[in-house]
């Protein structure tokens, strides 16, 4: 018999299915809609190594030109997807400001006080602003067998749940009442690596302080 915290897991997982499953077509035509700006050429620099210094003086200026065309790609966004401002600004405390950089669309996804936004390298994710959601979540990630937490701070807290090979992502701030999942395939993605790629939590440094143990240094000689 599944006890009832389990049963509780996977109506948690279908009530966020279901918008996602709505959300990833969405997801999809507004990933084909930005593709043409995000491929754009940008200006090739490698010509001017080879070019008079006359040349070199004229191409300096598409250089410029595409390092403040990188700077206002996020500006550009939000102007074609007013939300993207919104969403930043109001679930901002959940990951850095790199992450939300990689959004090309976000909107209302019919539940109050939550959006769901998508990015083409990013993939999908849905927030929420939930005090009772965030205590909730909190709840399901720290005390069931099949979810994981890599970090928890108590007002913190980052990990995964899993059903079959299905990973729920979440990352809670239970001081905001935020909460911010992603549905991923376990057998596409390993749901600890995908949470550090995206920098929703630091890599344990076990592995790196193992690396950087300095050398004995030699004694003296006389």
């Amino acid at each position: 018999m599944l006890s009832s915290t389990l049963l509780r897991m996977p109506l948690s997982i279908r009530a966020f299915r279901r918008p996602a499953c709505a959300l990833a077509l969405c997801g999809l035509l507004g990933v084909t809609a930005c593709g043409s700006d995000q491929e754009a050429p940008a200006p090739g620099a490698s010509e001017a190594s080879s070019q008079s210094a006359t040349e070199t003086t004229r191409t300096a200026l598409p250089s410029e030109h595409e390092t403040s065309g990188v700077a206002s790609t996020s500006s550009e966004k939000a102007n074609k997807n007013p939300n993207l401002k919104k969403a930043r600004k109001q679930f901002g405390a959940l990951a850095p400001k790199e992450f939300f950089d990689q959004f090309d669309s976000c909107d209302a996804n019919g539940v109050q006080n939550s959006m769901a936004c998508s990015g083409e390298k990013i993939g999908q994710f849905q927030f929420f602003k939930s005090d009772s959601k965030a205590a909730s979540t909190t709840q399901l990630l720290t005390e069931l067998r099949s979810s994981r937490v890599v970090e928890d701070t108590g007002r913190r807290v980052v990990g995964w749940s899993t059903l079959g090979s299905t990973a729920v992502i979440t990352v809670v701030d239970n001081n905001e009442g935020l909460v911010m999942q992603q549905m991923v395939s376990t057998d596409d993605k390993d749901p600890a690596e995908q949470i550090y790629a995206l920098g929703l939590a630091q890599r344990p440094q076990t592995e790196s302080s193992t690396m950087e143990t300095p050398a004995a240094t030699e004694p003296a000689k006389s």
